[in-house]
């Protein structure tokens, strides 16, 4: 299974006043690192023209579990490793690790839907994008 790469720095805006990452800096990362993948995945279409054009789909985030092992602090580079770990018919669940180096900081789990953009509702997902996330 294919395993995408997001590289951030830790800016002094994703710690607490000690200079540690702030537990929700971790959930930002994520979302900034699946953005990249869906990019990658599908550079024809943006998120923008996949909710205003013919599929008309959003991409929401269901649930969200996430284990916390190792402090990050400020300076740190970190990369948020994402693989897709199960793609039913209507949501995807992905495993995203965001590392120091070879440390491990924090280990999620995440579990995204789709859903129509006119009607707000559970949409399936399309076959192209199905077949990204299925390489």
């Amino acid at each position: 299974m294919k395993e995408y790469l997001y590289t951030q720095r830790v800016y002094f805006a994703d710690t607490d006043a000690g200079g540690i990452v702030y537990h929700a800096s971790y959930i930002d990362w994520a979302e900034h690192a699946r953005t990249e993948m869906l990019r990658e995945m599908v550079p024809e279409k943006s998120q923008h023209e996949l909710a205003e054009g013919d599929d008309g789909i959003l991409i929401v985030v269901r649930s969200i579990e996430i284990e916390y092992r190792k402090p990050g602090y400020l300076d740190d580079l970190i990369t948020v490793h994402t693989t897709v770990e199960e793609t039913q018919r209507l949501s995807c669940t992905l495993r995203q690790i965001v590392m120091r180096g070879e440390n491990v900081l924090a280990a999620l789990r995440v579990n995204v839907g789709f859903i129509s953009a006119r009607t707000m509702m559970p949409a399936l997902i399309p076959d192209y994008m199905r077949k990204a996330l299925s390489e």
